[in-house]
Parts: structure tokens; C-alpha cells; sequence
């Protein structure tokens, strides 16, 4: 699938070195197949297991896996654009992958044993997550117990293990947030997922009666965002695991609404150049649709343009070792909300070029916009959570 003038989907693949890239190609071939499942899995609500094996197979779930454990200890950048490029077949499938993948990371930051519990048997594990903090922990001998529903929990019918956000002391503190990790054998998956959209992910609801979660499957909030979580000692070699949480977790699943969006605007200008209005106007020669269509299309291409060089100069930044700052992580988060943002209103305004014909199931726009809308609500695209710090610490700065 080529993308609107004949750009690389989620980059350029020159600079690569040749095990990326080879990654990238195994990724791509799996677009074709992601497509044709894709009707399936929306309508079963739940990612093909074959999808999942085929993840596996081409090696895409171990991109932020630490070699110790077998995995590639790969560059965020790379991850990011594989999500990207899933984009093209099935959005549902790139936000499990999204998902799944860069849980990977929060793993690799764990205490060593956690990290050892995980992969030591089954190097091929991975973790959905509800990470937003439902319900206090009470604190035990070596540990603490967790009850409580936790919900949007995408891939969880395919992961081995469930990182759970909680409060460790004060509700409502985010000194005290950190996520526990455990088992999904003890855990209830109860199927509550019919959606507006992104309806194929299967992102479920857990349901904990009382589980014990020893002291060393937990790492704090506050670590992961500051870059000094206990896997940094684990992984000294891996740039990635030292890296704060904030400045890169931004560019994990806002690539899938992006994508989306250039999608729609292919299938849109393909619809209009030969569409004529009430039978009679050619609608491609109408220069009101020549602008709406222009004015979308720069939406798009910003947002675009602004999930490409950020993340590359993320990886740039991670790779070369030095500290990263609280504003660069700030500016990441600020920028990729209003990326997000942008490319919604470039749906609406496709949407309203395309007349009646996406509000029928059969079309393929309606989907799309509906999975655009769902990803709006996530906390990756709070206008709240990401411009209001980045507002506050400029006002901060200029008192």
C-alpha cells in the first residue's frame, strides 16, 4: 500500500541499519493479512489469535525486549513505526501490538526478579495492563493483596501476565501510584467490551479478589517517569530502560490515529476526483471541496510530520545517553495530544466531504472515524493531562 505521494508510511528507511529494516519489512508483510482479518476481529471484538502468532513469528513483540531475555533491545523509534505501519491493515490489531510491545519496556524495569518471573520460563510473555490506579493496595508481610475491577485492558486474552496501576498509600497521591504486576491466571477477565470503536482490541475488564503481589513485582510511578527505575541497574547497557517514561510513551499509540487519518484521506480524494453531486457536478472541480480537502490534508501531514521527527529525535536523544529534561518530556506529550487532535478535525471535515455514505457499516470511512473518536478519550490524547503542565511550566519559567 502506498501512501499519498508515494512517501514512505511511517518514515524514512534509508538511515535504517539493515536489522531494522529487516524488522520493518517482516512487519509490513503482515498488512495485507491484518486487513483481511480485520472485518473478524471487529466483529468478535477480540484480535485473531492467528494475528498474535504471527507477531510472534516475525519477531515484532520482542522490538523493546532486553537480549538477556532473548529480545532485540531495539530503539523506541522502530517500535513506534511498526505500530504505524499495522495502522494500514487493522487499527485494532496495531493498538494491541502497541499495547503488548511496549509493555515489554515496563517489564524490562522491574526489580530482576519480577523480570526473571516473567521471562525466565517464557521468554516469549507478555502483559496487557490497566494502568490507570483504581483501588488502594493493602499492605502485607513482603507484599501487598489487590481487589478491584480494572478496566480497557486491551490483548488481555493473549497476555500471560497484567500490569495494574495502584495506590500504595494516600489515594489520590501521585506520589504513591506505582504498577503491580501479576499473573493473569489470578486474575478474571470479564468480557464487557461492546464499544463505539476500536471495538476488535478485546480491551476487557479484570476483575481481583484479594491477590497477593510480592514486593519485588512492583516499581514506583515516580521511577518510571524520572528514568531510575530498579531495571535501569538490570539492563546498564540498554539506553531505553533508563529512559523516562513520558518521553517516549507518547509516541507509542498516537501513531495509530494518525495513520488512520491518512488512510481516510486516501480513500476520500479516490472517492471525490470521480464522484459527481446530484449526478451533475464533477465534485473534484469544485474548489470549495479542493479546500476542505487542501485544509485536511495539512492537518494530517503535521500531525504526521510531528509523530516522525519527534520520535526520531526521542531515540536520537535516549541513544546518545545524556539526561533528558522535564520539558523535553512535557513537549513530546503536548505536541502528540495536538497531533491527535488535529487529525480528528481532518476526520470530521472528511467525513462531511463524504456526504451520507459513512454512516453505512459497509463503509469503511465510518470505522475509521469511529476508532478515531474512541482514541480521543484515551489518557494518550487528554487535552487536560498534556497542555496543562506544558502551560504551567511556561507560566513557571516567565514569573
Amino acid at each position: 500500500m502506498a501512501a499519498l505521494g508515494g512517501a514512505a508510511l511511517s518514515g524514512d528507511d534509508s538511515a535504517l541499519p539493515e536489522d531494522e529494516l529487516a524488522l520493518l519489512e517482516r512487519a509490513r508483510a503482515l498488512v495485507p493479512r491484518l486487513a483481511e482479518r480485520a472485518p473478524a476481529a471487529t466483529a468478535a471484538r477480540n484480535i485473531p489469535a492467528d494475528t498474535i502468532a504471527e507477531y510472534h513469528q516475525a519477531g515484532i513483540l520482542r522490538v523493546l525486549q532486553p537480549r538477556r531475555f532473548g529480545g532485540l533491545q531495539g530503539r523506541f523509534s522502530l517500535f513506534s513505526r511498526i505500530v504505524e505501519e499495522l495502522t494500514f491493515g487493522c487499527a485494532s490489531s496495531a493498538w494491541v501490538y502497541a499495547v503488548l510491545a511496549e509493555h515489554q519496556w515496563i517489564i524490562a524495569q522491574y526489580p530482576e526478579r519480577a523480570q526473571i518471573e516473567v521471562w525466565g520460563n517464557d521468554p516469549l510473555a507478555v502483559a496487557s495492563s490497566s494502568l490507570a490506579p483504581r483501588a488502594p493496595a493493602t499492605l502485607v508481610a513482603d507484599g501487598w493483596r489487590l481487589s478491584g475491577r480494572y478496566p480497557f485492558s486491551s490483548g488481555c486474552d493473549h497476555a500471560q501476565w497484567v500490569i495494574l496501576g495502584a495506590f500504595l498509600g494516600q489515594v489520590g497521591d501521585p506520589r504513591h501510584i506505582a504498577y503491580l504486576l501479576v499473573p493473569l491466571s489470578e486474575v478474571e477477565i470479564v468480557d464487557d467490551w461492546q464499544v463505539l470503536g476500536l471495538a476488535g482490541t478485546g480491551s476487557k475488564s479484570l476483575v481481583l479478589r484479594d491477590v497477593f503481589v510480592p514486593e519485588h513485582r512492583c516499581v514506583m510511578v515516580s521511577d518510571l517517569f524520572a528514568g531510575t527505575p530498579p531495571g535501569a541497574a538490570v539492563h546498564p547497557d540498554y539506553p531505553v530502560v533508563r529512559a523516562p517514561r513520558g518521553f517516549l510513551v507518547s509516541y507509542s499509540l498516537p501513531p495509530v490515529a494518525i495513520a488512520l487519518a491518512r488512510r481516510a484521506l486516501e480513500i476520500v480524494c479516490r472517492d471525490l476526483s470521480t464522484r459527481l453531486s446530484r449526478g451533475v457536478t464533477k465534485m473534484a472541480d469544485s474548489e470549495v471541496v479542493q479546500m476542505a480537502v487542501g485544509e485536511a490534508a495539512a492537518a494530517i501531514d503535521a500531525a504526521t510530520l510531528a509523530l516522525h521527527h519527534g520520535r526520531d529525535a526521542s531515540t536520537d536523544a535516549v541513544s546518545s545517553g545524556r539526561k533528558i529534561g522535564e520539558a523535553e518530556a512535557l513537549r513530546a506529550r503536548r505536541d502528540m495530544v495536538y497531533a491527535q487532535h488535529q487529525v480528528g478535525w481532518a476526520m470530521e471535515r472528511l467525513c462531511e466531504l463524504s456526504g451520507a455514505r459513512w454512516v453505512y457499516d459497509s463503509d469503511p470511512l465510518q470505522e475509521m472515524r469511529r476508532d478515531v473518536m474512541t482514541i480521543l478519550t484515551h489518557h494518550a490524547a487528554s487535552r487536560a493531562a498534556a497542555f496543562a503542565p506544558y502551560g504551567k511550566m511556561l507560566l513557571t519559567r516567565s514569573s
